[in-house]
């Protein structure tokens, strides 16, 4: 099963909307808001913020467990916004998808897992 995996950057990302973060090097991710110049926290509850509706055509989704809180509120952050690094998705596919695209293709004949036993026994009686 493929997974998304990304490219984290440093920089601004280019337009406001909602993206994949991490602070520093951490392993957690997390979803904030950009505004164009500061990032802000996303969540619910009864901490407080600007009330926040998720923009139309983002490149995150909104997560199905955010739709317990209604109004979804933004909080700025402020010690940590230099250290926010935002992920660019892209697929990671495994191995046996890897395979059936090279057989759709016509890279790899159908028959390949029979095809080159031979050759393998050959080898390893050496």
């Amino acid at each position: 099963m493929s997974r998304i995996d990304y490219t984290w950057v440093a920089a601004a990302p280019p337009a406001p909307d909602v993206y994949t973060t991490r602070r520093n090097e951490s392993t957690y991710l997390t979803l904030r808001y950009w505004d164009g110049s500061a990032w802000w926290e996303i969540g619910g509850g009864s901490r407080g913020g600007k009330p926040f509706v998720w923009p139309k055509k983002s490149r995150s989704r909104k997560p199905a467990w955010m739709a317990y809180y209604n109004p979804i509120y933004l909080r700025k952050i402020g010690v940590h916004q230099g250290a926010i690094q935002w992920g660019e998705p892209f697929k990671v596919y495994d191995e046996k998808e890897v395979l059936a695209h090279l057989v759709k293709t016509g890279r790899l004949q159908p028959d390949w897992r029979t095809l080159y036993q031979n050759e393998m026994r050959c080898e390893v009686a050496k």
